[in-house]
């Protein structure tokens, strides 16, 4: 059975290794520009791939068993690649990989700028989400895009996600690698712009300022940075007290009856290698959900439409949980799911429900607390007094590791 190999170029550079593994190429695929721009084996067969690469890609393996086949990669075939496609088709062993210059390093290279400590974003083929947050926080970062999201429409959505980051320093460079090659300076606000940006090759840069204007951390943000209804929103202050009783690792956490999802974005925000499913069964208050999601950029967050206790054998197995009030029978069943060594913690308001928190599961509860919040409030007398708001308990169950007890 025959190798696949998989060869990234630099514009139309190839290594030697890859440019001799090209040379014995029986079958060549690759997109239209790669095909198009690169000189290859007159007598190997082209075949095109677009984004339905999917489609054809059984039979492509298939034949490459008997037929010597290349597939071609701009860049690091492994970085936002044909390769990890193919990993799920192909066993390691038929795949030999020869990676080019990737555009970040072409980049770098040409604004003369070290880059060991640079953030990568990749957002080719996202449609959505803008992780604006991580992006701009990076002292150092570059964000790869595509021809939906050239340089310029990230630098705008940026700005917009957060204005006052247009002064930031930045750079684009465009169809790095070809003869038209182009590296623009200029801030943020300026590359957001530039017509030269809207290439569909190119990759916008973040340069480090001393004093950068970068958004905040996402924890306890203010109740109006969310779409809610009717104030049904897990408060600042006690979102920041619940996301310390998690101990948020990377893994999976369950935000269950979500609402407007505050508490599952600011975990995702927090601790990027969290998958965070946030259920809510209220069709309007999903669409909230939604909204939020989007707007605040967190690509590993999921919104789930339907009744907890329905979708609880659906769901990646948590190794944290978040219960935002509701009956007996979803925190015992939910605690049956969660990981050995997970964590546990679910808020009640009306009485019912800090009952039953104090009655269920107490071998594996470790704290049970109320928050009493008041707020400054102008009086119409004049000046100003403290307004108690309805306390909150918090409970915080953990399960055991593996062979400890509880």
């Amino acid at each position: 059975m025959k190798t696949i190999d998989v060869i990234g170029c630099s514009g139309n550079v190839f290594s030697r290794e890859g440019a001799d593994a090209l040379n014995e190429a029986e079958i060549i695929v690759g997109s239209k520009r790669l095909l198009e721009e690169n000189e290859l084996p007159g007598d190997a067969e082209k075949v095109i791939v677009d984004g339905s690469i999917l489609g054809i890609l059984p039979r492509l393996v298939t034949r490459s068993k008997t037929r010597k086949m290349v597939f071609l990669a701009s860049g690091d075939p492994l970085y936002c690649g044909i390769g990890a496609t193919l990993l799920r088709f192909v066993p390691p062993k038929r795949l030999r990989f020869y990676p080019g210059v990737t555009a970040f390093q072409q980049l770098f290279a040409a604004l003369g700028q070290p880059w060991e400590k640079t953030r990568l974003f990749s957002l080719h083929a996202r449609k959505k989400e803008l992780p604006y947050r991580e992006i701009l926080r990076a002292p150092l970062c570059a964000v790869y895009g595509d021809a939906g999201r050239p340089a310029a429409k990230i630098a705008q959505e940026l700005i917009q996600a957060f204005p006052a980051a247009f002064r930031r320093p930045a750079a684009a460079g465009c169809s790095l690698g070809f003869p038209e090659e182009k590296v623009i300076h200029g801030t943020l606000s300026q590359i957001a712009k530039s017509a030269e940006a809207t290439v569909s090759l190119s990759v916008l840069a973040l340069l480090p300022e001393n004093n950068a204007a970068v958004p905040p951390l996402p924890l306890g943000l203010p109740d109006e940075h969310y779409s809610h209804f009717r104030n049904m929103i897990t408060h600042p202050e006690i979102r920041a007290i619940v996301l310390s009783k998690l101990r948020l690792v990377p893994g999976v956490l369950w935000d269950l009856g979500a609402g407007s999802g505050s508490i599952g974005i600011e975990a995702g925000g927090l601790c990027s290698g969290l998958e965070v499913h946030a259920v809510e069964k209220d069709p309007e208050r999903h669409r909230e959900l939604r909204n939020n999601i989007e707007a605040e950029g967190i690509p590993n967050l999921a919104a789930c439409l339907g009744n907890a206790e329905d979708l609880l054998d659906k769901l990646p197995p948590p190794n944290r949980i978040f219960i935002g009030g509701g009956g007996r029978e979803l925190l015992e069943k939910s605690f049956e799911h969660l990981l050995p060594g997970g964590i546990l913690v679910m808020t009640g308001v009306m009485v019912e429900t800090v009952s039953l928190m104090g009655a269920a599961l107490t071998d594996y509860r470790k704290e049970f607390l109320t928050v009493n919040i008041s707020r400054s409030m102008e009086i119409t007398t004049g000046g100003f007094m403290f307004r108690a708001e309805n306390p909150i308990a918090i409970a915080v169950y953990a399960r055991p590791e593996k062979g400890s007890r509880a």
